[in-house]
């Protein structure tokens, strides 16, 4: 008794409990016996009342097979044997009891009892076996209508009208209830399962989330964080000095040795700038690329960094590293920054050339050895820039965008050039970050977005706009944006690409952005995906419909184990968020079948076209 009171408070309980699958199987299978063996009884003992002494046979058969089940499953623990059992006996007694009782006439209601089979089926056959059950009580039913005139004809009534009612009423009840509760435990276990999937799939994206920062912030070759990592480092920590070192001649060890055996050197100088630093707090180092190096610091004191730094650069000097029997003297040259976070890198680099070109080992950055020559190319820019505007020297280019299983164009990129006085066509690289230091950009923004909608406005072609969280953030830009929308009725082939790398402070103002943009039935694309940031969180917050893959880990995929299980993790989360994909900087067929086998949706790079003035 107290096992069965414990099973009937598990079944009032169900949705409250939390219970493993086997223990919801378990009362799933069990429900059927324990809520109608003792009904199946009481019915017997009415039936005797009334003299229906056969009738009264087959509830208590039904009883007595409920208790031994039960009693069996406690003896052998053997839920199959309970569960064919039970659904068999409710599948065919029902029936046969309303034959007994003379058919539809007399006691339809009973033959409720026998769909408790195919929806016990529904929850724990196969999904394909549930359908016999299903055709077994249509069968029966079918047979029932056959026998019934003659049922009428040779059944003797004597049961009084008064308990006919009675019965349907229970009959009815009783068995409503023991559907409700075997549907409940359905449903209860197919959102159980709901919530248990998607659980497993956010785990799964948390992991190649974790796997993918990993990749990204880790230089594969030598186990330091790169250059992704020191960006990101240097903007969360305040009042850091920026330590570039660099190994002289380090091309010559290539050339003598081979580049395997320089890849060696390069792992075995990262261990030895690793292990002199480590008696200094606050101290991290960073593989930049190829044989420059990194050291971010919190020592302030120059006298102090002086002696560090002189004291790592005299044992570098005078240890020479011993690989496969060879002893490699390295030599290394260092440039010292201290100025501000987002200058800490650039001025570090004119240091470094500035040591170099007076031949000495370490040099600190200083407002003295700033490059004069580059104020002077900035001024020559920024004058050729607002020349260039006044005169429509500013066009676009436009590059394909393919489609990889249809191998066709489905959109372009528009590019922004600048044309010099003498005719030259100028790439952004060489005026974009002055345009944005003399304030220039946004200029340049407005004439790329109104010289994209009328390039595009007599065709079919989608294309794509790039834009700076700085672009979102101005409101003239927005309100040109915005009405630019409205006076072309081409937005639904309109992608807004922006760069993944940026920070995003006010987020709400690009949220707004990314909304407004929408309603209009334009797209978002967030460029360089894979560098940087690189925050899932942002492609959900930002509505991403496409990943722009950045072209330094596209062009080595073929030989780069690394960038192939980069771009791999990033595939397998856009297409679980239902983002396309696409990549940028392919250069060659070997890039662009390996990028068809990973799944990749989309293509762009010189494999295809260069960036052409003109559309097709």
């Amino acid at each position: 008794m107290a096992t069965y009171k414990n099973y009937l408070n598990d079944i009032i309980q169900l949705d409250k409990l939390h219970l493993n699958p086997y223990k919801l199987k378990e009362i799933s299978v069990i429900i059927v016996p324990i809520l109608i063996g003792p009904i199946s009884f009481l019915w017997a003992l009415i039936y005797l009342i009334y003299g229906q002494y056969t009738a009264a046979t087959i509830p208590m058969f039904y009883s007595f097979i409920s208790l031994f089940n039960l009693w069996h499953y406690k003896k052998t623990n053997n839920l199959l044997a309970i569960q064919k059992t039970q659904m068999l006996l409710v599948l065919i007694l029902p029936f046969l009891l309303m034959w007994v009782l003379g058919g539809f006439a007399n006691s339809s209601y009973i033959m409720v009892w026998a769909f408790f089979a195919p929806i016990a089926a529904i929850i724990h056959e196969k999904r394909g076996e549930a359908k016999y059950w299903l055709f077994s009580f249509l069968a029966l039913m079918g047979f029932s209508v056959l026998i019934d005139p003659w049922l009428i004809a040779h059944h003797k009534e004597t049961m009084p009208k008064s308990a006919k009612e009675i019965f349907f009423f229970l009959n009815i009840s009783a068995s409503l209830t023991g559907i409700y509760y075997l549907l409940k435990f359905f449903v209860y276990n197919k959102n159980r399962n709901i919530t248990t999937k998607l659980k497993e799939k956010n785990q799964q994206l948390l992991e190649y989330t974790k796997e993918l920062r990993t990749m990204l912030y880790i230089d594969s070759l030598t186990g330091l964080k790169n250059r992704t990592a020191l960006l990101e480092d240097k903007n969360k920590r305040d009042s850091m000095v920026l330590i570039l070192l660099n190994i002289d001649r380090f091309s010559q060890i290539n050339d003598l040795f081979g580049e395997k055996f320089g890849n060696r050197v390069l792992i075995a100088f990262s261990q030895l700038l690793k292990n002199n630093l480590k008696i200094y707090k606050n101290c991290e180092v960073y593989r930049l690329s190829g044989d420059e190096f990194v050291i971010l610091s919190g020592e302030r004191d120059a006298k102090i960094l002086t002696n560090n730094i002189a004291q790592l650069v005299n044992y570098i000097n005078e240890n020479p590293l011993e690989i496969e029997d060879q002893e490699i003297a390295l030599h290394i040259t260092v440039g010292i920054s201290t100025e501000s976070t987002e200058q800490l890198l650039p001025t570090a680099n004119m240091a470094l050339k500035a040591a170099r070109r007076s031949k000495k080992s370490i040099i600190f950055y200083t407002e003295e050895i700033s490059l004069n020559e580059e104020y002077e190319n900035n001024i020559r820019w920024i004058k050729e820039i607002k020349e260039a505007i006044k005169e429509d020297r500013i066009v676009l280019f436009y590059q394909p965008i393919m489609d990889n299983e249809s191998n066709e164009i489905c959109k372009y990129e528009t590019l922004i050039r600048l044309i010099d006085q003498e005719g030259n066509i100028i790439a952004p690289n060489k005026f974009l970050e002055i345009a944005k230091k003399s304030k220039l950009y946004k200029q340049l923004t407005r004439i790329v977005i109104q010289k994209s909608f009328e390039a595009f406005k007599e065709n079919d072609f989608d294309f794509s706009i790039n834009l700076t969280i700085d672009d979102i953030l101005d409101k003239k830009i927005t309100t040109m944006i915005e009405r630019t929308l409205q006076n072309y009725n081409i937005s639904h082939r309109v992608i807004f690409e922006i760069v993944e790398s940026e920070s995003i402070e006010n987020f709400e103002k690009v949220e707004d952005f990314i909304n407004m943009v929408k309603s209009y039935g334009c797209k978002i694309a967030i460029d360089d995906f894979g560098t940087g940031y690189s925050n899932f969180e942002h492609l959900m917050k930002l509505q991403a419909d496409f990943i722009k893959i950045d072209g330094s880990i596209i062009k080595e995929i073929v030989h780069n184990k690394r960038s192939e299980i980069i771009t791999s993790v990033i595939v397998a989360f856009a297409k679980e968020m239902q983002i396309k994909t696409i990549a940028e900087y392919v250069e060659n067929e070997d890039i662009h079948n390996k990028l068809i086998k990973l799944g990749v949706n989309k293509s762009q790079g010189y494999f295809f076209d260069k960036p052409q003035p003109n559309l097709p």
